[in-house]
């Protein structure tokens, strides 16, 4: 009887893992009308993601600084928000093996 050590290379080609959280700095019963929020998508691929998307109850978010939504990198802004900002987030990252999308998270918007 022999034995089999399988062992996992970080550098094997994967699709992305994906985990999306509210700001450090948020506490997410506390989030009012008018306070500015943020997402961070938190990635690990190989290769490294070419497009990260984001989208609210399922619909697309694009960048809008004019309405205060603001998208870098791995981040999303929302600056001001009111309730109808509130709901579910999620953000998806791609490379050449394939596509993952985060699990959700709600927002929560309390009045002033």
């Amino acid at each position: 009887m022999s034995n089999l050590t399988l062992t996992y290379n970080k550098h094997n080609p994967h699709p992305p893992q994906v985990t999306l959280s509210l700001g450090s700095t948020l506490k997410p019963d506390d989030i009012k009308e008018g306070d500015d929020v943020y997402f961070e998508c938190h990635i690990k691929a190989n290769p490294k993601e070419h497009r990260i998307t984001w989208s609210h109850n399922g619909v697309p978010v694009t960048q809008n600084v004019s309405w205060g939504i603001i998208i870098s990198t791995r981040s999303l802004v929302l600056q001001r928000v009111a309730r109808v900002h509130a709901g579910l987030y999620a953000c998806s990252a791609a490379n050449d093996r394939g596509e993952t999308t985060s699990a959700m998270v709600n927002l929560r918007i309390r009045c002033k």
